[in-house]
């Protein structure tokens, strides 16, 4: 327990790391623990990059901190592990933080959190692992060099040195530790591109066009879900994969289309935008607490089609028949999304065999609402070719009135081939996504 007259950025990303151990959401986390604790935003920037960098580099940081401890870390007192790891980082990765100032702010730390006779201990080891080089450092696998280096479990390790070889595992995790750009959706309903990026400029936001019609790749400082502009509806925040996977299925006005697995809804107003607001628009999630979500986003875009239901989308429902155009973005391992989501580095994917019949399950269903003549969207935000192009090959075995096809005027420079791309982090400089395009016939 803390000291109540002493919060600072550095006592709440502890905080929020201890509470991270028992396994929650890393934005929930953080976020609740800064409600209890309001800091000036500079110091909630600093919270922030402490307790976000730890989850990212937590497996190097442990390799580090073994290397100078006798005892495993699961032994070590919760605080006192939290401690260690946020100093380490501070100490390697925060060029803003002199090594000295992590020693000594991490030797205080144990002190507020009553841990004072550990003081000794955090000092002599942070000072010792800061030394640890893991780049000079010999393995005894390629998975637990993989996992030290890029920070990542042995599992996930072994996965890419599976399917994707070492050179091209460690350009991918590699690219993980680079923040993706963010891409925007233009709300055509409401605005043009052109002047949306002059708005943009003028709240101090620098927006680019991005390759696909209507995306924008913008930079600038803040939270951009606060400019008026959001709130009124101009644009979504959505990854340039996903703005993918509604331009290959690119639904045309006055058509019946469905969006199956919908929730936060960003996909769901970008199809309503390429169907100009008429039509029908069927959207929802098997997650009931997320369904407000997706109408939220539709109402504040000024979309008169929607229709939002709670669903879970391996079941038939009567009332998505005869679809002219169905986008399933499947749930998925998200190993394409590392960069923006750190939890993923710590699991285990012993779960991961759960996924493909859930998976084989949603497309099939999917599949049984596309009239003759309609198109199905298959994606994923993941990279994993079990859950991408095996689905997909599998699904077109049994299914003979389905055909792969290759969507018009798709950019060449997704490298798109039969009706499939998966997009690299490395390559695209944005998330790991896959997209295939079918037809029934």
């Amino acid at each position: 327990m803390t000291n109540k007259r002493y919060k600072s950025a550095r006592v709440v990303a502890v905080e929020a790391l201890m509470k991270q151990e028992q396994n929650g959401y890393s934005n929930l986390v953080l976020d609740s623990v800064l409600k209890k604790n309001p800091l000036e935003p500079r110091e909630a920037a600093l919270a922030s990059a402490i307790f976000y960098g730890v989850l990212e580099r937590c497996f190097t940081l442990d390799w580090m901190l073994l290397q100078c401890i006798k005892k495993p870390l699961l032994k070590l007192d919760i605080s006192v592990k939290a401690i260690l790891r946020a100093g380490l980082y501070q100490a390697i990765y925060l060029e803003s933080v002199p090594v000295s100032a992590a020693v000594n702010e991490s030797v205080q730390l144990t002190r507020i959190f009553r841990k004072a006779s550990a003081s000794s201990f955090v000092n002599a080891v942070l000072r010792k692992a800061i030394k640890q080089n893991p780049n000079q450092a010999c393995f005894e696998t390629e998975q637990e060099e993989i996992s030290v280096k890029y920070s990542v479990s042995l599992p996930i390790a072994a996965h890419f040195l599976k399917y994707y070889g070492k050179e091209n595992t460690e350009s991918i995790l590699k690219a993980f530790f680079e923040k993706p750009p963010l891409y925007l959706r233009v709300n055509s309903l409401k605005t043009t591109t052109n002047n949306l990026v002059q708005q943009l400029e003028q709240e101090g936001w620098k927006g680019e066009k991005g390759v696909l019609h209507n995306s924008l790749v913008v930079s600038g400082k803040g939270n951009i879900t606060q400019s008026s502009l959001f709130q009124e509806g101009f644009f979504h925040i959505q990854g340039l994969g996903s703005q993918l996977a509604c331009f290959c299925l690119s639904p045309t006005a006055n058509s019946k289309t469905l969006d199956l697995c919908a929730a936060p809804g960003g996909k769901s107003a970008t199809l309503a935008q390429y169907m100009d607001n008429q039509g029908v628009l069927l959207a929802g999630d098997v997650v009931q607490t997320r369904v407000p979500l997706i109408s939220q986003i539709l109402q504040r875009e000024g979309i008169e089609i929607g229709i939002v239901r709670h669903w879970d989308a391996s079941q038939m429902s009567e009332e998505l028949n005869d679809a002219d155009f169905v986008l399933c973005d499947v749930p998925c391992s998200g190993l394409g999304i590392i960069a923006k989501k750190p939890d993923i580095r710590l699991k285990t994917l012993e779960k991961i065999q759960e996924l493909y019949p859930l998976q084989q399950k949603i497309l099939e269903t999917a599949a049984s609402y596309v009239k003759c003549g309609g198109k199905l969207v298959y994606s994923t935000c993941t990279l994993n070719p079990q859950e991408n192009e095996l689905q997909i090959q599998s699904f077109l075995k049994k299914h003979t009135d389905f055909r792969s096809i290759q969507p018009e005027n798709v950019p060449e420079i997704f490298g798109m081939e039969n009706g499939m791309v998966t997009l690299r982090p490395d390559k695209d400089l944005q998330d790991g996504f896959f997209v295939a395009v079918l037809e029934r016939f």
